[in-house]
């Protein structure tokens, strides 16, 4: 599947699992990364599947442990465990386990955390994750495991249980024993572990016991290998994974739509993104799927031009050595920068990445990775390692270099839409007001530049920092459960500078839009005075199109190269220096016997630059940025990302005047970043990509 089926299917799937017409089963067999989600983030609960099938394997399992129980041959966690041969018993066994370290939640009547305490701990949507992977893994037979069992852990899920366990502990070898210790340790009703019970505010920690007086069940007693069966699997790491990669794949469709938004937001052109380049020149899976994309997003916008124009004078620059002959006026660039033209070749291959990461951990959601594993119809149990959480480690290496790469195309889109230099006309920092009053996002870029440094430390591999541990006897270990959770910690930095790049991109749009505004009435005024001044002393007219488009071209240069200047000078130098090329222009057109008086050309260049600046003045003083603003009809597909953005998120242009400006910039920017928490971003996103 492409990388953008796969999105969609997941996003259309968690809906579905949230307004009931599409039920999660427990079955050991079909769980899935929007079931994940929907059950962490969401606490939906699903429904097990307690056919007598499933009964009856999930008995057969337990029968074929306490068989061999019995005989003299030795079996791990029935007469011992790893490299012990020493007998433990579960409760001891399990005891063991509970070596983490957490906050002091002892209490009378249930506690309050502060934000101190959550440092040490799992977040709770982790914590229910964990136990829906190790449902799905318990009732699949493999585990031996007794259905009451099966029972309990599910009705923890059902009343929203979430037990305390320390964030740090597992090295995801012999399983990630310890957060499943502590929600198994629940069960028993260990009296020194706790969980999370209640709703809303009355939700408060609390111990074991009490939990399960408050759900009227019994404490646990364990049997031969069931605790081992409880703890002995990659649970934790693949419910982590599971939410990293949903969360990965919600911004690797951002940063497409995004890049297309910048081809926007630049004036770039589309050609960098036609199929020949891609389909027939160079056909990498996700390269092509990113070109096609933003193809698609862009094909119906007004600013991102279809093609290269050699007499385009908004790619001019004053200094480029990579030019192309074109007009004498200016130096023209024949190509958009690395991180427009380059976003399908440097996007695609993180999503070819992102789609083998899911098929990984989907593979890990629906298997067994118990040690040892209970064969049924051989009456056996296989002792291996399939609790080595290697795959979950692969995985999560590929999502955070990922979510690095696309950081650092965020991050470049958004400095070259700052710069002045590059932004093709565009404000210093994106500032309405005037440059000197008005810094706008340049604290911004400074911002986004310690998230894309933090970021680029967290892309670097956990997996190469395994050591020994518990006396050699895991020599090797994944450390799955530290990646997946270091991942988490990318996603949202990731969300953080794409946020930012957001606020910038809809800020731009909205300047482009008082910028169209500006240069049609600016454009006008231009002829209607040069042909009012000089019209009667040379053979301009009305229709002489030629001659308006070389001195109209060359205003636009100056207007471009001028935005980093207050209004008050900047009209006065534009018109000065235009003087200059008018006259040039006009000589050709004079008779044998007309001249131009400089008093003309004086009182050419006060009324142009008085008209200009006032008009300029007016426009942006009297711009309202709303969800149906002119802005908004500028733009080709990502038109739904900016009526989001302004419209539902109720996010305001920054104006750089404390009289309009109400809230602070990183307030409005924070919207657009919960928008990515609480996924009401991601339909929108696919809306604009076409799903």
């Amino acid at each position: 599947m492409a990388h953008l089926d796969i999105v969609a299917s997941q996003v259309s799937a968690l809906q579905a699992i949230e307004n009931g017409t599409q039920p999660t089963f427990v079955d050991g067999h079909s769980l899935d990364v929007a079931s994940i989600v929907a059950v962490s983030r969401k606490s939906y609960v699903p429904k097990i599947d307690d056919s007598d099938a499933t009964k009856n394997r999930v008995a057969a399992a337990v029968d074929v442990v306490q068989s061999l129980a019995k005989e003299e041959q030795s079996q791990s966690g029935v007469t011992g465990f790893g490299g012990n041969e020493t007998a433990l018993q579960q409760k001891n066994f399990l005891a063991s386990i509970l070596c983490g370290i957490l906050p002091d939640l002892k209490t009378d009547g249930g506690k309050t955390l502060t934000p101190e305490d959550y440092k040490l701990m799992m977040p709770q949507d982790w914590v229910r994750g964990t136990m829906l992977v190790r449902l799905n893994s318990v009732v699949r037979g493999h585990s031996g495991t007794r259905w009451n069992v099966v029972e309990n852990l599910q009705k923890l899920i059902q009343e929203n249980v979430a037990p305390c366990a320390p964030l740090r502990q597992s090295v995801a070898a012999s399983g990630d024993l310890g957060p499943l210790a502590y929600i198994s340790s629940v069960l028993t009703g260990n009296p020194d572990t706790y969980a999370w019970y209640g709703e809303g505010e009355n939700r408060k920690v609390y111990d074991s016991p009490t939990v399960l007086s408050k759900l009227n069940m019994e404490p646990v007693s364990l049997i031969a290998k069931e605790g081992l069966a409880l703890v002995n699997g990659t649970a934790a790491s693949s419910a982590v994974a599971a939410l990293a990669i949903h969360d990965c794949h919600v911004l690797a469709s951002a940063s497409q739509v995004f890049s297309a938004y910048a081809v926007e937001t630049i004036k770039g052109s589309q050609e960098s993104f036609q199929p020949f380049i891609h389909e027939s020149a160079r056909p990498h899976k996700g390269q092509v799927e990113v070109a096609a994309n933003i193809r698609n997003i862009l094909s119906s916008s007004k600013l991102a031009r279809v093609q290269h124009e050699n007499a385009d004078p908004e790619g001019s620059l004053r200094q480029d050595s990579y030019c192309v002959r074109g007009s004498p006026q200016w130096i023209q660039r024949r190509q958009d920068s690395y991180s427009i033209r380059g976003s399908p070749q440097w996007i695609g291959p993180s999503l070819e990445d992102l789609v083998l990461a899911q098929d990984q951990i989907s593979v890990e959601l629906n298997s067994t990775t118990d040690n040892p594993v209970v064969d049924i119809d051989a009456n056996y149990m296989h002792h291996g390692a399939n609790f080595l959480a290697m795959s979950i480690t692969s995985a999560s290496e590929k999502m955070r270099l990922a979510l690095h790469h696309i950081a650092k195309l965020t991050y470049t889109q958004l400095t070259e839409l700052l710069n002045n230099n590059m932004n093709k006309g565009l404000p210093p920092n994106l500032s309405v007001n005037e440059p000197s009053l008005d810094y706008c996002m340049k604290a911004s870029d400074v911002a986004a530049a310690s998230y894309l440094s933090e970021i680029a430390y967290l892309a670097s591999p956990v997996s190469t920092h395994v050591i020994s541990a518990e006396s050699h006897n895991q020599p090797i270990n994944s450390l799955a459960l530290t990646s997946a959770r270091y991942t988490m910690d990318a996603v949202k930095l990731v969300r953080m500078i794409m946020s930012t790049h957001l606020f910038a991109l809809v800020q731009a749009t909205d300047l482009r839009a008082m910028e169209g505004t500006f240069r049609a009435l600016l454009f006008e005024t231009l002829r209607s005075e040069t042909i009012a001044r000089f019209g009667d002393i040379s053979s301009i007219a009305t229709d002489d199109d030629d001659f308006f488009q070389g001195i109209t071209h060359a205003l636009i240069v100056l207007l471009n190269a001028t935005t980093s200047e207050d209004s008050h000078i900047r009209f006065d130098g534009i018109f000065r220096k235009l003087s200059g090329y008018l006259l040039k222009q006009l000589k050709p057109k004079l008779g044998a016997n007309q001249e131009i008086s400089l008093s003309a050309v004086e009182g050419w260049t006060e009324s142009m630059s008085t008209r200009a600046r006032d008009a300029f003045v007016h426009i942006r003083d009297t711009y309202v940025a709303s969800a149906d603003s002119k802005g908004y009809e500028l733009l080709g597909r990502t038109k739904g990302l900016y009526k989001f953005v302004r419209g539902d998120l109720g996010v305001q242009l920054h104006y750089g005047d404390p009289q309009k400006d109400k809230v602070e910039i990183g307030t409005e920017v924070a919207k657009i970043f919960r928008s990515f928490e609480n996924g009401s971003i991601g339909p929108v996103l696919l809306n604009v990509m076409g799903k």
